[in-house]
This record gives structure tokens, C-alpha cells and sequence, in this order.
């Protein structure tokens, strides 16, 4: 057999009949590379939009976000009765009465927040069944939500003077503030609707950053 000289390609072995076919695959007539961007374009557009509606849908009476923020309505009322017991007691630290003024005016501030949210669905404000907590699984009465102190801690804070009025408002707010960000964590984690995992989000944060600030004044004060 004659060998091929060198300036001439080696022979190739024949792929065959289909060989240009491959190369040239045939899309059908109404395939184009602007229509699947089209469509992709389309389709991400319209899961952003249901995404967005069920992140913004409009709670009702017995969801878990109604039920939320009017329990923890309630729970910030405590909050606040108890800042005012506490300012009303004589010779206590100047420190935490100016905390106690921050708690009154941060969580009447995030009351409005929930009534104002509560109103645009148009549902009822407060709780008017005496019961709590249905929204995670397990009713109480509302005196019974984590971290709510007795009427008889309350009647204590009430007639409690100087140090013993400031160890007593750090510890009753401190439990208090600790249901709260149970109670908000546990909302974060279940509720869907995107302003109401907001407000349930600042709610953890703002209560724990009073507990470590709480704790501290009263340690000041104590070694004052």
C-alpha cells in the first residue's frame, strides 16, 4: 500500500452520511434565543409578583399574625403598667427610671405600630376571649403568656422602695422582656406576612437589648 507523502493530509476515516447533520442541528421554525429570554424574563417576573402577594396577603381574624400582635399587644401593656409602677417609687437609680421612660416610649411606639398594622386588616385590636398563645399551638389565659408577672409581683413592685425597687423592676422586666423574645422569635419563624416578621424581628432585638442594658445599670448601681 502507497504511503501518503508528507505534505499531504493523513486520511481522515468517514463519519459517515449524518456527519453534517450533527453539525448543523435543525431548531424548529419557532424556537429563537430572544424567545427563551422572553419567557424566562416573564416567568421570573411573575414569581417575584406571587411571591410578593403571599409575603403581603392580608391576615384574617384567626391567623397566626392577628393573634400575635394582639398577644403581644398585651404584653406591652404589662411592660408599660410596670415602667410607670417603677417611676413612681421614691430614692430609686437615676439610670434606670431614664430606661423605664425608654421602655414606656419604645413599646407605646410599637403598640401604635400593631393597631395601626391590625386596622389596615380591618380585624379587631384587642383580645377579647381572655385566652393567648392559640397561634403557637398551646392557649393560656393572657395573665399566663411567658415572662407576664403575677398580681402579686405587680402589687410588690407597687409599694417597693430604693434599691429594692430597682432589683425588683430589673428582675420582673428582665423575665418580662425574656417572654417577649420567645414570644417574637417563635412569631418570626411561623408568621408569612413580610411587616408582621418585621415588627416580630425588632421586637426580639429591642427586648434583648434592654435585658443586657437593665442588667447592667442595676450592676453600676449596686457597686455605686
Amino acid at each position: 500500500m502507497p504511503e501518503a507523502s508528507s505534505g499531504e493530509p493523513a486520511e481522515t476515516l468517514d463519519e459517515g452520511p449524518n456527519a453534517e447533520a450533527d453539525d448543523d442541528l435543525v431548531l424548529p421554525w419557532w424556537f429563537s434565543w430572544w424567545r427563551v429570554a422572553l419567557v424566562t424574563g416573564l416567568a421570573t417576573v411573575a414569581l417575584t409578583a406571587i411571591v410578593a402577594m403571599v409575603a403581603n396577603r392580608q391576615p384574617g381574624d384567626d391567623s397566626a399574625e392577628v393573634g400575635f400582635l394582639r398577644d403581644m399587644r398585651d404584653h406591652h401593656d404589662q411592660a408599660i403598667l410596670m415602667a410607670f409602677s417603677y417611676l413612681d417609687a421614691p430614692d430609686t437609680d437615676l439610670g434606670l427610671r431614664v430606661m423605664a421612660g425608654e421602655i414606656i416610649t419604645g413599646q407605646s411606639a410599637e403598640t401604635g405600630m400593631m393597631i395601626e398594622l391590625m386596622q389596615s386588616w380591618r380585624v379587631e385590636e384587642e383580645n377579647s376571649t381572655g385566652m393567648a398563645m392559640g397561634w403557637m399551638g398551646h392557649s393560656m389565659p393572657i395573665g399566663e403568656m411567658p415572662g407576664m408577672a403575677s398580681e402579686t409581683e405587680l402589687d410588690a413592685l407597687a409599694v417597693a422602695e430604693g434599691p429594692a425597687a430597682d432589683a425588683l423592676f430589673v428582675e420582673l422586666m428582665n423575665a418580662h422582656h425574656r417572654g417577649g423574645v420567645e414570644m417574637s422569635r417563635a412569631a418570626v419563624a411561623q408568621l408569612s406576612h413580610a411587616r408582621a416578621g418585621e415588627l416580630a424581628a425588632a421586637f426580639a432585638r429591642n427586648q434583648e437589648d434592654e435585658i443586657a442594658e437593665m442588667t447592667d445599670a442595676l450592676a453600676h448601681s449596686v457597686a455605686g
